[in-house]
């Protein structure tokens, strides 16, 4: 299993199709969910730094869809997916799927644990293929869930008061 940590941010590939990103809030689990959950926390926090939000859409519920796009220099790029569980404020479980290669979607587990006040969210990836996985991993994907998670984290300070 390959281990880095980016400002916080924990990613290993504990298999040849898994990517996990595990990282600590010093937040209540409730609040940390709300933010992962409510489009206009997501808004907030979701993708690069330099890609502002353009679509933010959350129907959360089993069934029910996500879509988020965000504009880069080089045009829109949009994610999208379905809630196949939802076990707030504790686990979500849906695809991910990035629309220019929607052939290489992908199932994403979230859990929320919280232990003396912080909340750990650990989000397994699991790739359809190792060259999907690795693809994942040598876009640039660690820098922009670093930022991202740490946006976040600024984000929960302000909600917490």
């Amino acid at each position: 299993m390959d281990a880095r940590n980016t400002s916080g941010l924990i990613v290993t590939t504990p298999t040849d199709r898994e990517i996990v990103l595990t990282r600590s809030f010093a937040a209540p689990r409730g609040l940390v969910f709300e933010a992962w959950t409510t489009p206009e926390h997501v808004r907030q926090w979701w993708g690069c730094r330099d890609f502002p939000m353009t679509v933010c859409e959350i129907d959360l519920r089993v069934g029910g869809a996500w879509r988020y796009v965000v504009s880069a220099a080089d045009g829109d790029h949009g994610f999208h997916g379905v809630y196949h569980e939802i076990v707030a404020p504790a686990r979500l479980v849906h695809t991910y799927i990035y629309e220019p290669m929607p052939q290489h979607g992908a199932l994403n587990t979230v859990l929320f644990e919280e232990r003396n006040g912080r909340t750990t969210v650990t989000e397994t990836v699991l790739h359809q293929t190792r060259e999907a996985r690795d693809g994942h991993l040598q876009s640039g994907m660690e820098g922009g869930a670093a930022d991202s998670l740490n946006r976040l984290e600024a984000l929960l300070e302000t909600m917490k008061s």
